[in-house]
């Protein structure tokens, strides 16, 4: 079957129009899909991430179902994230899962020739399930986060009975799957821990070199966060930096661009501190993100203590398309630090050293030449290991291999 015949089927519960976390590469390579004749349907949340406020035309329903293009799209309804913690989660996963066991039932998608099912939510996972036995269709997982791994490191399932129930679930959830595909080699180890026996295909978020913008020498010196205010980013980190920074280079401006559960905290926390510098506003919109990003010296991109392997935070990528250098706050060793060194285009610093944290961002913020070379660094990076085409063809290719198998073996079955 041709790609201008095959259905697939998108089990994305973050995607357009959230603008940061995995929501834009779910969405790009579904568009690329479409773009090369895949009929592509997609299931997914109303809009919510980081906060579901900027999303008011999702919000009640009227657009639950709609086309982005040639991708046609039905929506979950769902509870506002951070109002609930962890049970609220939960619950919206399981609506998700319960719409899909519906269409399972009801045989909406018997024809499709693919499942595409992202992770988070392992509980994608038994829905794409559910359909594959309708329709006889290949999964392939694409796990952008290991849900236990962090749950585990950020507190939110300490009890460990839980944390069993969850490794558990995350092991049977991804035998469902045909394949598998990690960000990381670190993802991979830790998913093969856990007890995941499936193929596991390594492939990186993919990024596109911006257009050259160089540092002007003229501009106001600025410091910049943008994205999502949650447990995983543990922004509590920059704190200290911001103080500092605030004392001893009232010249530079501190910008906290995003959203999300942790705002108010952190907002409360730097005014009571005295950081009068620091300005917090929303996430650019998307016509208007690079320039923002492109308008900063220097990005914070801090990381909670032990969540490395499990999570990777996708705006890294965007800051060295967008020729800025970085200072990210992760263990040694760990995905970010070994990304920073092979780059030339960051600085990790190790958690917990406050004092190399505030010595490193002066002196980078005090270095336009420096900020310049580390800017030019990222975007070669990403041009060579992050190539969009190149990543979506492998992508393809796993589609197309699985697809073809599945055909091969219905038909096999139907001679005998």
């Amino acid at each position: 079957m041709s790609a201008s015949a095959e259905p697939v089927l998108y089990l994305s519960p973050y995607f357009w129009p959230e603008e940061i976390g995995s929501a834009p590469y779910c969405r790009e390579l579904a568009e690329y899909l479409a773009e090369r004749g895949y009929a592509v349907s997609a299931l997914t949340f109303r809009p919510h991430y980081p906060s579901i406020e900027p999303f008011g035309d999702w919000a009640e329903g009227a657009r639950d179902r709609e086309m982005l293009g040639r991708i046609a799209i039905e929506r979950v309804a769902v509870q506002a994230r951070g109002s609930g913690g962890f049970k609220d989660r939960v619950r919206n996963d399981l609506r998700f899962l319960r719409r899909a066991l519906w269409h399972a039932l009801r045989g909406t998608h018997r024809r499709t020739g693919a499942i595409i099912a992202y992770v988070p939510s392992v509980l994608t996972l038994y829905g794409a399930m559910a359909l594959k036995l309708r329709s006889g269709a290949p999964v392939i997982a694409v796990v952008h986060d290991i849900e236990s791994g962090l749950a585990a490191s950020l507190g939110i399932a300490s009890n460990p009975l839980m944390l069993k129930i969850m490794r558990l679930a995350e092991r049977i959830g991804l035998g469902f799957a045909d394949e598998v595909v990690v960000l990381t080699e670190g993802m991979k180890r830790e998913l093969e821990a856990i007890g995941c026996r499936r193929p596991v295909t390594v492939l990186p978020i993919w990024s596109q070199a911006a257009e050259e913008a160089p540092i002007s020498p003229a501009a106001p010196v600025r410091v910049m966060y943008s994205g999502n205010f949650g447990k995983k980013q543990n922004l509590d980190q920059l704190l200290p930096l911001l103080s500092h920074l605030s004392d001893t280079m009232p010249e530079v401006e501190i910008v906290m661009r995003g959203g999300g559960s942790e705002r108010p905290r952190i907002e409360a926390e730097a005014a009571r501190r005295g950081i009068a510098k620091a300005r917090f506003l929303e996430l650019a919109p998307a016509e208007e993100f690079m320039a923002s990003l492109q308008s900063a010296n220097v990005h914070l991109v801090p990381q909670a203590l032990n969540v490395a392997n499990y999570a990777l935070p996708s705006k890294l990528f965007s800051i060295m398309s967008a020729g800025r250098p970085y200072v990210c706050i992760a263990e040694p060793d760990s995905p970010l630090d070994v990304l920073a060194r092979e780059s030339g285009a960051g600085i990790c610093v190790y958690p917990d050293d406050e004092a190399r944290l505030c010595t490193e961002v002066a002196e980078l913020l005090g270095d336009p030449a420096r900020q310049q070379r580390m800017g030019e660094a990222g975007r070669a990076y990403v041009q060579q290991h992050m190539n969009r085409a190149t990543i979506f063809n492998s992508y393809e290719a796993i589609l197309r291999r699985l697809a073809g198998a599945s055909r091969e073996q219905r038909i096999a079955e139907i001679k005998h």
